[in-house]
């Protein structure tokens, strides 16, 4: 049988997205809606062993004017290329998303009303993966782009932290300088290089190049898959002289802190 692999955004795990393909045949139809579908929460994160199952409640919130309707999926998520990949259960070596039990299996929602449901997913004796999406499934038509019709669906991530083999890896920093139109900027690429997820947060100082500090800008959680990449950039708010300066970024997470810094100056 081919391989079959979803690349589905990671904005699937905050709001809706749409698929055409993997509509239903006869799907309700549904007209245009002006609100919106919450889903809470959005993610979490379990301490376990293999071997162990675990149980998480999700609640779905019909915010809009139309009836929907609602399949339930788990999907397994593995990283390739830095990247997220979402993968049907089943299909990866070591999956948890096929072990998902989902009760109530389905779930159809009035404008306006919340509903709840159980899933249950136990970690394989040689786990590979560390993350699984639980995706409600939109089963009604909405209008897309002209003739096109699409479903929205929303999904709950949860990430599963097994051992303390957590590290980050963090490039050189780099800054772009400001203009009249934009503030300074410091970026800094952070790789998950160890076997668990991580939720790399920190801080970036600004100082001047005789140590003292100018202001601090906070650098917001983020998670991590193992093998994962991500572009972390953070803007400076504040308007700086001409002069030399130093930017110092530490990152912290579960298993310690990096510091990594450079200097640049304003003309």
């Amino acid at each position: 049988m081919q391989r079959k692999v979803l690349c589905i955004s990671t904005l699937l795990l905050a709001s809706i997205f749409s698929s055409a393909a993997d509509a239903p045949k006869k799907p309700e139809q549904a007209q245009p809606t002006t609100g919106t579908l919450a889903l809470s929460p959005g993610a979490i994160e379990v301490k376990t062993q293999p071997g162990l199952s675990n149980t998480q409640v999700m609640t779905m919130t019909n915010l809009t004017g139309t009836r929907f309707r609602f399949v339930l999926e788990a999907l397994d998520v593995v990283t390739r290329d830095g990247k997220r990949v979402f993968v049907p259960s089943g299909e990866t070596e070591g999956g948890i998303a096929r072990s998902a039990v989902f009760d109530p299996p389905a779930i159809a929602l009035n404008p306006g009303e919340a509903g709840q449901v159980k899933v249950t997913l136990t970690i394989p004796a040689e786990p590979k993966v560390r993350a699984v999406v639980a995706i409600f499934h939109g089963q009604n038509e909405l209008p897309g782009k002209g003739t096109l019709m699409v479903t929205g669906s929303l999904g709950m991530l949860i990430t599963y932290n097994l051992s303390t083999k957590i590290d980050i890896r963090a490039g050189a920093p780099i800054v772009s300088p400001q203009t009249d139109n934009s503030n300074l900027l410091v970026s800094q690429q952070l790789e998950n290089d160890g076997k668990e997820p991580a939720v790399p947060k920190g801080t970036l100082a600004i100082l001047k190049s005789s140590g003292e500090l100018i202001g601090r800008v906070a650098i917001q959680p983020h998670r991590l898959l193992p093998g994962e990449r991500f572009n972390c950039e953070v803007e400076y708010p504040h308007s700086l002289r001409a002069g030399k300066y130093r930017a110092m970024i530490s990152i912290q997470h579960e298993g310690g802190v990096q510091t990594s810094s450079i200097e640049f100056q304003i003309p």
